[in-house]
């Protein structure tokens, strides 16, 4: 999963969530957003490098952030390894967790998360909630944290309508061809 980063659609995401080598025992889906880099800022692969240099050289991270990140194209982009502790929302909330990051800035007046993103949104958080046997209900918004003051993942995006999508995706006929 490390670099070098590779781009995936929606079945090969399932493929690989489905044949991974898991020692982790996901309980819990965390969603973020980019806030930089935005949509007009976005330059596929080139943007996800620049996020991980950002997080490692920059934070001293050992990693990207994030296990995947959903591109404003829908393209899921694979990230940090997905047995390894995220750098979510802090400390030992990370611990179990699949983390994706959403590129764009979704705060009022900005990015608009709609279309193919949000597809993929919806998509790769049931995928691995259906891998693990979790409820829709078990998403975190960065924002949900009390500690945090951010507005993570966008002041436009309402949890209720993305957690009422997640229930009505259907990842079922891909995941059974996968497993």
């Amino acid at each position: 999963m490390p670099p070098p980063f590779r781009p995936l659609s929606q079945a090969e995401f399932a493929s690989e969530l489905m044949n991974y080598p898991w020692h982790a025992r996901i309980w819990r889906v965390d969603m973020h957003h980019t806030w930089f880099p935005a949509h007009a800022d976005y330059r596929s692969l080139a943007s996800i490098e620049a996020m991980y240099r950002f997080h490692v050289h920059d934070l001293g991270w050992d990693d990207i952030a994030q296990h995947v990140s959903i591109a404003p194209d829908g393209v899921i982009w694979t990230g940090r390894d997905w047995n390894k502790t995220p750098a979510s929302v802090g400390g030992v909330l990370n611990r179990w967790a699949f983390m994706f990051e959403t590129i764009g800035n979704f705060d009022e007046g900005h990015d608009q998360l709609k279309g193919r993103q949000l597809e993929s949104v919806v998509f790769v958080t049931r995928a691995v909630q259906k891998r693990f046997g979790l409820p829709p209900q078990a998403l975190l918004f960065h924002r949900d944290v009390p500690v945090t003051a951010k507005t993570c993942p966008g002041t436009t995006v309402c949890k209720n309508d993305v957690v009422a999508r997640v229930s009505q995706c259907d990842v079922g006929s891909v995941i059974q061809l996968r497993r």
